[in-house]
């Protein structure tokens, strides 16, 4: 009972942590679907306005690390896009 008690503080933090870093739910599709990336960093650039630090495939996504201008300001932003139509699916403001 006491090694569990210890353990307890670790298991919560544990699954805390876990959803602050969970990605997005971009739908399964075959490859051949998705934008090329040349495409989706196009669109990403000139419609969406961001400034792309990493482009990355994260699963079903397409993800982003960059900046975008908010209120005037370079802000750090972490975007995932699905990758058939190039729609934001999920973004984390820094």
């Amino acid at each position: 009972m006491k090694n569990t008690l210890k353990a307890l503080p670790l298991l919560m933090a544990a699954t805390f942590t876990g959803h602050a870093f969970a990605g997005a739910d971009c739908p399964e599709l075959p490859k051949e679907q998705w934008m090329t990336p040349l495409e989706m960093q196009k669109k990403i650039v000139n419609e969406y306005g961001f400034e792309i630090k990493k482009f990355k495939v994260d699963g079903n996504c397409y993800e982003i690390y960059g900046w975008e201008m908010i209120d005037g300001k370079r802000t750090k932003v972490e975007v995932y896009f699905n990758p058939k139509t190039g729609e934001i699916v999920k973004k984390e403001v820094d």
